[in-house]
Order: structure tokens, then sequence, then C-alpha cells
């Protein structure tokens, strides 16, 4: 089993009425970001935060390649935000890598995939 990259401290209950506003603003961020063809530092470090307040609680029972893109996730969250502070400039590489995996979109999929695999969310 791997460790979480993410401070459990950080991790907060949210209730079901919260969890269901930010999966609608997640849908909505995601058509916005679809329809520039792209996705910023913050959009980043914030979906990554999004994950792991759904699945933080629920991580031993997560399967490994569950483990692996939430630690990355984590990683590029960081990194996007570190580098949006004093407004560096990051790899077009690295903003198109986000956009598929870590896009809006991309954690509504994530999150279906979820739940079709019977995992218990939030």
């Amino acid at each position: 089993m791997t460790i979480p990259f993410f401070p459990q401290i950080l991790i907060f209950n949210l209730p079901k009425g919260l969890f269901l506003i930010g999966l609608i603003g997640i849908f909505v961020a995601g058509i916005a970001e679809f329809r520039k063809g792209h996705i910023g530092r913050p959009a980043i470090f914030v979906n990554a935060i999004f994950l792991w307040q759904i699945f933080f609680s629920i991580w031993a029972s997560l399967p490994i390649w569950m483990h692996w893109y939430l630690n990355i996730g984590s990683i590029v969250g960081l990194i996007a935000l570190i580098a949006y502070i004093p407004k560096w400039k990051l790899p077009k590489e690295f903003y198109q890598f986000c956009f598929y995996l870590y896009g809006s979109l991309s954690i509504i999929i994530v999150i279906i995939m979820a739940i079709y695999l019977k995992m218990p969310l939030i």
C-alpha cells in the first residue's frame, strides 16, 4: 500500500449538500475548460484538493492505480500553486497533462468510475 501525499489535517468532512454543489461547480468549470481548451493553475490545485476531500476517507480500500492518481495529483497541484503565486510560466506539456488527467471533466469521469466500482464516496 502506498502512503497518501496529502496531510489528513487538510481533510474536511463535507456535508452531502456541499459535495453536490462542488460537483455542479466542477461540471460547470469543466465546460468552461473544455471550451477554452486549457486549465489554469488555480483549477489544477483546487481539483487536486477536491479529489482528496472525496477519496481520503476510503484510501485503504482504493485500488493502487487510484493511489498513484491521487498522489500525482497532489504533486501537480502543489507545483501549480507554487508557480501561480510568483506567476511563473510552466511548460505547455504540464498544462496539457493536467487538462487531460486533472481537468474538471476528468474529475467527473473519475467520480463516475468510483460510483461504478461501488466505492463509498463522502
